[in-house]
């Protein structure tokens, strides 16, 4: 593996790095965990707590926040200050470091078992793996990496050097944006859950003729489903990343930013503005609006509207503070309750 010398990353990306302090000649070959570390090794740290750490490691590198005092660091290590220290991490595996990546590098064209039909349009440096089915009309923007048996159906479009991996379904008519992923396993576009009734309570499927639309800079996770609109679209905002196993519904709208964390579930026709974040597990119902800049906890779930920026959490969504408070209060109920009953007791015997 070609090593690389802190010099080199320092000019090439002066607006993540402050300073450097130590040797700048100081080379390092991969990235690891202080734990894991050798000489060879680039570690970072993103605040002053993991100091310690990052000096029993055997690391000669270290990324740091700019703000560390250079009195409080080793002359045996090299330091790079950094403004965003977990972004130049990011940074430099990305350009240099990728173990991982996000393709199966060893396709380069359209492979000859894939099939695809010829009123498609497909630029000459996408790339359509094995057993791939593109459907009539689809558009593949330059760049484009289409897995493994992944479908999408008629009139689909999917803009400049988005990666779908193997085994994903996208609807007909949906459009994917620019630089979006899309993992293995997940359904864009799939008919949305809504139904009427008549008076003998059976049920009778309405169609969906919304798409879903997913904005440039977007990431969906595994084993994701994605509903289309029931008229109108489904749409999520530019750079919101969308963890595993997440569900929502037919005429979501999620603003620009947003995080959404593992086994999320959105019901239908809600709304959720611009950087929103969710812990894993939370839950939106339906015909709800949340304004921008909300964070909401962990197995929270939301039931009205959220109309003030904020952190929240709990069943019924309380404020943060308040349901880490009442949180608190229900290890102690049991004691509670048995303190009540013995001062009950005691006052209907006086």
């Amino acid at each position: 593996m070609t090593s690389l010398q802190v010099t080199q990353i320092a000019q090439k990306w002066p607006q993540l790095i402050h300073s450097v302090y130590g040797d700048p000649l100081a080379t390092f070959d991969h990235i690891a965990t202080p734990e894991k570390a050798s000489p060879a090794s680039l570690i970072f740290i993103t605040n002053e707590s993991q100091l310690s750490k990052a000096k029993a490691s055997l690391a000669s590198v270290v990324i740091i926040p700019h703000r560390v005092s250079t009195e409080l660091l080793s002359k045996e290590k090299t330091w790079i200050l950094s403004f965003l220290p977990e972004l130049t991490m990011r940074t430099i595996k990305n350009e240099f470091l990728l173990a991982t990546p996000y393709r199966a590098v060893t396709q380069t064209t359209l492979h000859p078992s894939a099939v695809i039909d010829p009123t498609a349009h497909i630029e000459s440096s996408a790339i359509v793996c094995a057993g791939a089915v593109i459907g009539p009309g689809v558009q593949l923007a330059a760049g484009v990496f289409i897995g493994a048996n992944s479908i999408l159906e008629k009139n689909v479009k999917v803009g400049r050097d988005s990666t779908i991996h193997p085994l994903v379904y996208v609807g007909h008519s949906c459009e994917i944006g620019e630089r979006c992923e899309i993992k293995p396993n997940t359904t864009i576009g799939g008919e949305g859950f809504g139904y009427a009734h008549n008076e003998k309570g059976q049920h009778f499927r309405i169609p969906h003729s919304g798409r879903v639309i997913l904005e440039n800079d977007v990431h969906v996770g595994s084993s994701c489903t994605l509903d289309r609109g029931t008229l109108e679209d489904s749409v999520i905002g530019a750079g919101t990343k969308i963890d595993n196993q997440c569900h929502l519904a037919h005429n979501a709208v999620v603003g620009k930013n947003c995080l959404i964390t593992a086994q999320f579930g959105m019901a239908g026709s809600s709304k959720i503005g611009n950087n929103f974040i969710s812990g894993g597990k939370a839950s939106v119902t339906g015909h709800v609006e949340i304004t921008d800049n909300v964070h909401i906890a962990g197995m929270s779930g939301v039931t009205k509207n959220i109309e003030k920026a904020g952190q929240y959490g709990g069943f019924p969504l309380q404020p943060l503070q308040d349901y880490l408070k009442t949180k608190a209060a229900m290890t102690h109920l049991h004691d509670l309750r048995k303190q009540l009953q013995k001062f009950l007791k005691k006052e209907s015997s006086s």
